[in-house]
């Protein structure tokens, strides 16, 4: 290890680069980041805020109070006419 002297020949030390290369750091965030995508991505799907999105494109609505309802109704028919298991 390196070390330098100080005003009163006291040995101070070097500060110590990071031990992960750029490169290395890198793909650890961007995986960092898909992770937290998908997990986002995957909330929303369970919260069905993901179907709304689709409702609404689908439907060429903006988001409002009616529009919800008419999602809420839509969503509850299909629901109803699935055939259910035992």
């Amino acid at each position: 290890m390196n070390t330098e002297l100080c005003g009163a020949d006291t040995p101070v030390r070097e500060t110590r680069e990071a031990r992960l290369p750029n490169g290395r750091a890198n793909a650890i965030r961007e995986a960092v980041i898909r992770s937290f995508a998908l997990l986002i991505s995957t909330l929303r799907e369970i919260f069905d805020e993901s179907a709304y999105q689709r409702f609404l494109e689908r439907s060429c609505l903006e988001s409002s109070v009616k529009a919800y309802a008419r999602f809420q109704r839509e969503n509850e028919q299909s629901k109803s006419r699935r055939p259910r298991c035992c």
